[in-house]
């Protein structure tokens, strides 16, 4: 293959599907989001979104 000739969409694709055969879906999607950065203050909206809740409310919630 020679990727001079790939465009950069080509080459993305290409590479996405590298790693999702040798991967697999799960540790493909747990490699891609090792590059996303974000954006706000995940400490700061944690803290906000469970200020009122307690550590049994929030167990339950995962249970559920």
């Amino acid at each position: 293959m020679n990727t001079m000739t790939l465009t950069q969409n080509e080459i993305k694709r290409k590479g996405f599907n590298v790693l999702q055969k040798n991967l697999g879906v799960s540790g493909f999607v747990k490699f891609i989001q090792q590059f996303d950065l974000g954006e706000g203050d995940y400490t700061k909206e944690r803290k906000k979104s469970y200020k009122k809740k307690s550590v049994a409310d929030i167990v339950k919630e995962i249970k559920n």
